[in-house]
């Protein structure tokens, strides 16, 4: 009866994990209306998206004033869209930006 308790326990205490790893909170959902046209926007800049993975292996130069322009001008929400995996995108792409180009000039 015991070692029967024990594996239903078992059981009982696998499912419970199995949907605690399955939720995902409110926080980690990316919400992004389908009017939102990501991929569309940064796609616009020739080059754009790729000078933006580019930096972040350090090769800098092929962010353009135009390019900083459409990914600082993306929404919140976008990010997570087009660089997945990468949550530091806008951080560093106005980083750069702005020292390349100076505060607001992009």
């Amino acid at each position: 009866m015991e070692r029967k308790l024990i594996k239903v326990l078992f059981l009982f205490i696998c499912v419970i994990m199995a949907l605690v790893c399955r939720h995902r909170s409110e926080a980690q959902e990316t919400k992004v209306s389908p009017n939102d046209n990501c991929l569309r926007s940064i796609l616009s800049v020739k080059g754009c998206f790729n000078a933006v993975k580019a930096a972040f292996g350090g090769d800098i130069k092929g962010l353009t004033k135009d390019c900083c322009h459409v990914v600082n001008g993306l929404a919140e929400g976008c990010f997570p869209v087009v660089f997945p995996g990468t949550p530091f995108t806008r951080l560093l792409v106005k980083a750069v930006c702005t020292e390349a180009y100076g505060k607001g000039n992009y």
